[in-house]
């Protein structure tokens, strides 16, 4: 490093030498151009700066806010018939809706989240946006303590800007659907596996 700044004083004051010797009338204007130079940088520099604020906003205001929970739909197996030996079943969505429900999700503009009934949390954790566009969060437990429901990542779906779904890794079973508070949900928008 030490050997680089003193490569470059050298060679600044060589070129400034052979410069003033070369064309002494010159060094005005180009003092004036590499003011210039600087200013464009620094310009250009707060602009990107200002760029990349905006794309974080847009990106956080998507998600952060208290979102209810106003539908659930899960697979169940159901008895079909008795074979003579035993009985069959089949597999069929059933949904419940659930109006003023007070399970909240929170999401809030530094990373982290509550779940929330009503105004008592219930657990916590992060949320982030991968490099795919596709929204997550995990539950943040005591290591002594954990709930095994709440071990698996979880990933967001946007049908508009305020309705989401939820889908647990690793269990194809369930969805959960959730609005903005004080909305109504943009179902024309949304295939349910239960239709109404």
């Amino acid at each position: 490093m030490i050997l680089f700044i003193q490569t470059s004083s050298y060679l600044a004051r060589y070129l400034q030498h052979k410069l003033l010797y070369i064309y002494p009338e010159k060094i005005i204007p180009m003092k004036k151009l590499l003011l210039l130079f600087i200013l464009t940088l620094t310009f250009v520099s707060c602009e990107k700066g200002e760029l990349n604020e905006e794309k974080l906003d847009n990106v956080s205001t998507k998600v952060i806010g208290e979102w209810e929970l106003y539908r659930d739909e899960n697979l169940e197996s159901i008895i079909d018939e008795w074979t003579g030996t035993e009985w069959t079943y089949i597999d069929q969505w059933f949904q419940n809706t659930r109006d003023n429900s007070e399970i909240i999700l929170e999401f809030k503009e530094d990373g982290t989240f509550v779940d929330r009934y009503a105004n008592v949390p219930i657990a916590n954790g992060v949320w982030g946006k991968l490099e795919d566009g596709r929204y997550y969060f995990d539950y943040v437990q005591e290591q002594n303590n954990t709930n095994g429901e709440l071990t698996q990542r979880r990933f967001i779906t946007f049908y508009c800007d305020n309705t989401y779904s939820i889908k647990v890794v690793g269990n194809e079973r369930a969805v959960y659907y959730y609005r903005m508070i004080g909305t109504t949900e943009c179902s024309d928008l949304i295939n349910y596996n239960v239709s109404n």
